[in-house]
């Protein structure tokens, strides 16, 4: 796949992901376990697809992989300051924060073994 399609997707579902942050959305009544809310899986998930979006939009993975592990974890950082600073309802959460930066370790280490086994 084009490597600029696949950017534009990126950017998309980045932008995606910062309105799905910002706006307030109503309590789902989610289930809680005793391991973890589900709403920590959803963000993993997210931050995992984005990782992999990313990482596949640029060129030379194993140059950029450091670059976008940091800018990722700073961008689920920064949204989750911004719910904090907003007045809509949000609440920054660290354990969204952890969910979010799993999500991106976990999407750079998978990538990392499939390109590795595929070259």
């Amino acid at each position: 796949m084009d490597r600029k399609y696949i950017s534009k997707i990126a950017f998309f579902y980045s932008l995606f992901l910062i309105l799905l942050s910002l706006v307030p959305i109503p309590d789902l009544g989610w289930p809680k376990f005793k391991l973890f809310e589900l709403d920590k899986l959803v963000h993993f998930v997210m931050y995992f697809s984005l990782t992999i979006l990313w990482c596949l939009a640029f060129e030379n993975f194993y140059k950029s992989n450091f670059k976008l592990l940091l800018f990722a974890i700073f961008f689920g950082f920064a949204l989750e300051i911004f719910q904090h600073i907003l007045p809509f309802g949000r609440y920054f959460d660290l354990a969204d924060l952890l969910a979010n930066s799993l999500g991106v370790i976990f999407g750079i280490i998978i990538l990392y073994y499939i390109k590795k086994k595929l070259l």
